[in-house]
């Protein structure tokens, strides 16, 4: 039986994942501050909005309006999809741009945490976008946002879909870090890393369910158009 793959729009990552992301998958992005792991996310989106495929992009750091510019920025001539495939649930100004039965459901409810369970419960979307996961165990009790992403993962098995889950590395418990890892279907690593004159950044694969993990780490580069992966990707 044939598995469907996500690509990430990233082509060396969609290569070491022989073709991306497993279908049904919730992804851990474990990030540095200053990583990249929310470009990571944009490219991840762009992706998807190309194919045609429904998004939902939760933003808690920025205001949607400064993610749909940075995202539409990179998109270049693909920025038209964005507008029409991908809608943004925006934690900070409090509402959900582009569709109207979404902007009605989080305002019927006075939570938002729960108004954007709702949402999962009552749409289907092949990609889900989760940045930063980090706010929600800031803001509500944990096991409150630990359920939440068991539940990510019964909805990307209903869906066939993937989550992307954005979270800063080092700022929780230990602990809540750890049983995030447990139940998130796969784990990438974004870090940054001081040498004498340069900061690298390095990516590695953790944990991938469905795939050989890859054991190569991979460095990388942020730039106007994104990351760009170094061509000597062994890092020793």
């Amino acid at each position: 039986m044939s598995v469907k793959r996500f690509k990430t729009g990233i082509v060396t990552i969609d290569g070491q994942l022989r073709g991306g992301i497993p279908e049904s998958s919730v992804v851990l992005i474990l990030e540095e501050p200053g990583a990249g792991g929310d470009i990571f996310t944009y490219h991840f989106t762009i992706e998807g909005a190309k194919n045609d495929e429904k998004i939902l992009y939760v933003t808690t750091d920025d205001p949607a309006d400064y993610i749909i510019k940075d995202i539409k920025e990179m998109a270049d001539k693909y920025a038209s999809k964005i507008d029409e495939n991908v809608e943004f649930l925006d934690f900070v100004s409090g509402r959900v741009i582009t569709t109207a039965k979404l902007r009605e459901c989080l305002k019927k409810r006075y939570d938002p945490f729960n108004a954007f369970r709702n949402i999962l419960e009552s749409n289907s979307y092949d990609r889900v976008v989760v940045n930063n996961l980090t706010y929600f165990f800031l803001h509500y009790p944990s096991n409150d946002v630990i359920k939440l992403v068991e539940d990510f993962s019964d909805f990307a098995k209903r869906d066939k879909s993937v989550f992307l889950v954005l979270m800063t590395k080092g700022m929780l418990d230990s602990r809540i870090e750890t049983t995030i890892k447990h139940l998130a279907d796969a784990v990438i690593e974004m870090s940054i890393k001081e040498l004498e004159n340069e900061i690298q950044r390095r990516l590695k694969f953790i944990k991938f369910k469905r795939t050989i993990v890859p054991k190569t780490i991979l460095r990388y580069d942020l730039s106007e158009k994104g990351i760009v992966m170094e061509s000597v990707m062994r890092v020793l």
